[in-house]
């Protein structure tokens, strides 16, 4: 065992030590090596605002947001069904929604939308390309779009897009305003420019791509053609990448980040902790005093509280 695989295996008895102390059910998985520690759940709260991931990675996106009586969904790229049990876990319901706001149009990001729109009337905020490159999936609802705006007021929120790099039509992530809490999310994006840099200064809660380790790509079963992609600047951040830029970014104050859409093929939970936390460190920055740190994952089903006790 290497010394970084001890450290590792160090960290996941220490958090399932603290899941059983906080009356958690045991993970039940052998922790024998980076693999095996559990994923930390993708929920953060900022005084009257709740951002839940739904669901994160390459099998569908969809996130949550509450502040005050405002309810968004970031995307939809899980079935309206599972997007309903999620909201049922925070006490609302498909029709709580105010709106959806659309990053771009791939598959893992609005495979859901069909359905979701045939059982709400709520409207589709996203830019005209994304729009008509979702085709099929919105051609029955022509009413519901809403182009996008530099500014969006929607009741006691404002919704602010921005540019980000990604192979498709005209992709872009979004910071919410609500108050003085601000919330970015910043996804499916080939590399950190001046815009994501300037969405995400300064939020309260930044959800933030995580995607992949550039070894494990290189190393990986995907063709050279597919490895070029992720790997290029229109593909995903990986998990040094996304650390750096973390370890960089000013904050007013302890900022609660989600790391979302993490590869099954090309990452796992425990080494995309381990590289962010061990960079981090190495700018003298301490997880838990000056950023609480979580993994997003496929399947919410472990969440934790600020205070990082489990729920």
């Amino acid at each position: 065992m290497t010394e970084s695989e001890f450290q590792l295996q160090q960290l996941a008895q220490s958090i399932g030590k603290a899941r059983r102390q906080a009356g958690c059910a045991a993970w039940t998985k052998p922790t024998t090596g980076p693999a095996d520690i559990p994923n930390l759940g993708g929920e953060a709260r900022h005084k009257d605002c709740l951002v839940s991931m739904l669901a994160s990675g390459s099998k569908g996106n969809a996130a949550y947001i509450r502040c005050g009586n405002t309810h968004i969904l970031i995307d939809a790229g899980i079935s309206c069904r599972r997007i309903e049990k999620g909201l049922q876990q925070y006490g609302s319901s498909l029709q709580d929604l105010d709106a959806v706001f659309i990053t771009h149009e791939h598959a893992d990001h609005v495979n859901g939308i069909t359905t979701l729109l045939k059982r709400t009337q709520i409207p589709v905020y996203t830019t005209q390309e994304t729009w008509q490159a979702m085709g099929r999936k919105v051609a029955e609802f022509p009413d519901r779009f809403v182009r996008l705006t530099r500014r969006v007021g929607l009741k006691d929120i404002q919704v602010v897009p921005f540019a980000i790099s990604h192979d498709a039509a005209r992709p872009v992530g979004y910071t919410v305003y609500h108050g003085d809490s601000k919330i970015t999310l910043a996804t499916d994006l080939g590399y950190i420019s001046p815009d994501v840099e300037q969405a995400a200064a300064y939020a309260d809660i930044l959800i933030l791509e995580a995607n992949h380790d550039e070894e494990m790509v290189k190393n990986g079963p995907y063709p050279y053609a597919l490895q070029n992609r992720i790997l290029s600047r229109w593909g995903h951040l990986s998990n040094r990448t996304a650390a750096a830029f973390l370890a960089q970014l000013p904050a007013k104050h302890m900022m609660r980040v989600l790391l979302a859409h993490r590869s099954e093929k090309n990452n796992t939970p425990a080494l995309s902790l381990h590289t962010v936390r061990s960079i981090l460190g190495q700018h003298g920055k301490v997880v838990g005093q000056d950023i609480l740190l979580r993994l997003a994952c496929q399947h919410g089903q472990v969440r934790y509280q600020e205070g990082g006790d489990c729920k």
